[in-house]
């Protein structure tokens, strides 16, 4: 692949850098005075509103950076017929990681396309150079590959190898991917480009969120009595695949691979030496029907780190677990300690609303002592 000058163009009122919308045009870079090789411009912008495969979630500055982005187009006639590809690093992505678009040209893999333009498939694929599908290690000349290429859980997850889950995004970033089939290339006054190129690039990974409260007693020792240790967060055995997919589309919303885990799954352990924050009601931050489950998130995080009007805060959320999406309507068990931390181990368990857990959504389980032996857990599956 030869790589041809960088342009960037226009600037947008940008939003979800993590879900972009990639509009592709393709250009012929030759002229009558000299025969040269035809290249592709490609146009890549995030409107502020974009379309995702599986609802609308936010992100966070950390979830949403582009480190990476790979993109290839075939002829959908044949997938051995490489029509250009393209790998950008971090630098090259500055301004669409600063909420700018940018325009990227190409050589084309194959010169002959500017004469016979057909439709396409474009595959584009963010934060997993160096993994399966890479253009640095292993140049993908056949699309049946990328329909076949899988994240190895063992590289980017850390529980697939030693059993606990991913809760800090690695310095590669949460992968991202999309791909659009059959698209078709028109040719108006020798500029050719393809018609609604959209490709949704959703993230490959879903997040869990605990968060956690416990009454404040009337009294000191009422108080004392009510603080809440969280110990472990584990998950059931069989929940989880050790491999996934990266390339899903409407003909194959979801590809299961390789062998579920059958053992449990650490996805927290605790720190007793910090309790649960505590307040007068714990039962006012569960959700309730009358806001939707976007509403309830951003609520949440103004109940875990506090606004500018009242920057107490309320609640206690762990660091948030990433997970491969499972074919699984996902349920563990969560160990705590009640009045202090030497305490007995009580046990609660929890289980997901909904049938599964799909990528690019985000799960809130929230749980609560308000005193007994008990500890109240709801679940809420965040999607508009």
């Amino acid at each position: 692949m030869n790589r041809m000058s960088i342009r960037y163009g226009w600037t947008w009122a940008l939003g979800l850098l993590m879900l972009p919308l990639l509009a592709v045009l393709f250009v012929a870079c030759s002229s009558d005075e000299a025969e040269t090789v035809p290249c592709l411009n490609i146009y890549v912008y995030a409107p502020g509103k974009a379309a995702v495969t599986r609802g609308s979630v936010g992100a966070s500055e950390v979830e949403e950076k582009v480190h990476n982005l790979q993109i290839w187009v075939f002829r959908s006639s044949d997938p051995s017929k490489k029509v250009a590809s393209l790998t950008l690093t971090e630098n090259e992505l500055e301004d669409l990681n600063n909420d700018q678009s940018a325009s990227y040209s190409i050589e084309l893999s194959d010169p002959t396309f500017a004469h016979s333009p057909e439709p396409v498939d474009i595959y584009v694929l963010a934060n997993q150079i160096g993994n399966n599908g890479t253009e640095y290690k292993d140049p993908i000349s056949n699309s049946t590959d990328l329909d076949n290429a899988v994240f190895n859980g063992g590289k980017f997850f850390g529980f697939i190898t030693d059993k606990k889950a991913l809760t800090s995004i690695p310095d590669a970033g949460i992968p991202m991917s999309g791909v659009a089939r059959g698209k078709r290339v028109d040719n108006t006054n020798n500029v050719l480009h393809i018609r609604d190129a959209n490709v949704r690039l959703v993230r490959d990974v879903s997040k869990i969120r605990f968060v956690f409260s416990s009454l404040k007693g009337s009294t000191e020792q009422e108080t004392l009595n009510y603080r809440l240790y969280i110990e472990s967060i584990t998950l059931d055995k069989k929940m989880m695949f050790e491999k996934e997919h990266f390339f899903l589309d409407g003909d194959h919303p979801y590809y299961w691979v390789e062998n579920e885990f059958d053992e449990e799954v650490q996805l927290y352990a605790g720190d007793l030496n910090n309790s649960v924050i505590q307040n007068d009601d714990p039962t006012k931050y569960a959700y309730k029907s009358s806001i939707t489950e976007s509403e309830y998130e951003v609520k949440i995080d103004e109940w875990v780190n506090g606004t500018t009007e009242s920057p107490d805060k309320k609640l206690t959320q762990l660091p948030v677990v990433y997970l491969p999406e499972s074919s699984k309507r996902l349920s563990g068990k969560i160990k705590f300690k009640v009045g202090k931390n030497n305490a007995e181990t009580k046990e609660a368990t929890f289980s997901m609303v909904g049938s599964d857990f799909r990528r690019n959504q985000t799960w809130i389980v929230y749980a609560y002592y308000i005193g007994s032996t008990r500890l109240v857990v709801n679940s809420v599956q965040v999607t508009n």
